[in-house]
């Protein structure tokens, strides 16, 4: 499976130095709502924030794409084209897994529990798979990671290329300032074997694409 992680500049660029991408903690998420797709009180929106909390201390995740066409993706978090998505082939297993969306907030029975006095973490990462539909866009996937050790200078969590996790396609935003040569550079003796090129916005559709006209990328 072919899954896509759009990122800026500064930080793809240090995960092709790295042969690694990071962990996000999942208390740092940029929606409010992870977590909080259930119908809530107040008390029960604190039941799961301090659930979320313990959890955070101990599991990130990884959120990838299964296209990197839409605009938006480049838009939000490839610092609006300035960016870089890079492409991964990844299992078609359990580890990374499709997010569904939903229009409306979910009920206790729909995961799994009949009080919050149930919660476990089990019903947590339940949640964490459910997201409202105006994030549909994305063709989200993602995995759970368990935190073992940081690293020593950033404190950051990263899990390292592998077999699982294996470098395809490097993807220069539009607006991008990285050449040819400095790409090149930076994957060192992958260079020849992971497929690079700059996109650019389509001329008859609203979607992103490969640019494949060889001087618009010096």
């Amino acid at each position: 499976m072919r899954l896509y992680y759009f990122t800026t500049e500064q930080y793809g660029l240090e995960a092709i130095r790295g042969s690694h991408i990071k962990i996000a903690r999942i208390n740092e998420l940029n929606d409010p709502f992870e977590f909080l797709g259930l119908k809530l009180d107040r008390t029960g929106r604190r039941i799961i924030r301090a659930t979320k909390d313990t959890m955070s201390e101990r599991i990130g995740m990884i959120s990838m794409s299964t296209h990197w066409h839409h605009p938006l993706l480049w838009g939000h978090y490839a610092d609006k084209h300035n960016g870089i998505c890079l492409g991964f082939d990844v299992p078609d297993t359990e580890v990374f897994k499709r997010v569904e969306y939903h229009k409306n907030r979910l009920t206790m029975p729909e995961i799994g529990i009949t009080t919050l006095h149930d919660i476990d973490e089990q019903a947590m990462q339940h949640l964490l798979y459910k997201k409202f539909d105006a994030w549909k866009y994305e063709s989200e996937y993602r995995a759970l990671i368990k935190l073992e050790e940081s690293d020593p200078v950033s404190d950051l969590y990263f899990l390292p290329f592998s077999e699982n996790l294996a470098l395809i396609q490097v993807i220069l935003g539009e607006r991008s300032k990285v050449t040819r040569a400095k790409l090149d550079t930076v994957l060192g003796a992958r260079a020849t074997k992971v497929q690079k090129f700059k996109s650019r916005a389509g001329f008859t559709k609203f979607e992103v694409v490969e640019n494949k006209r060889r001087t618009a990328w010096k």
